[in-house]
């Protein structure tokens, strides 16, 4: 019969007890319920950092290239400026 067996204090829904095997410790029993779940939250949660550092760099490199660019443009037309006044004496 695999239902449910009263067993010292409370209900137990398994059948190897019946067959004689040793009652599972509470540290043990608390590894096996939470390992998974804990392990899923701290894989998302490394997921979710790895994802937002990623976007943060993305932004970050694309500020520097906007702000490289910009910089080059200004030193691009002061070069011409000194150009221009060079050739005409």
């Amino acid at each position: 019969m695999l239902g449910p067996r009263r067993n010292g204090g409370g209900w137990r829904f398994s059948s190897t007890e019946a067959q004689g095997q040793k009652p599972v410790s509470p540290h043990v029993g608390f590894y096996r319920t939470f390992t998974r779940p804990v392990a899923k939250v701290l894989l998302m949660a490394t997921f979710t950092y790895q994802l937002a550092y990623w976007g943060w760099v993305k932004l970050e490199k694309e500020e520097i290239k906007r702000s490289r660019s910009a910089e080059i443009e200004v030193l691009e037309k002061q070069l011409g400026d000194l150009t221009k006044k060079d050739g005409k004496p």
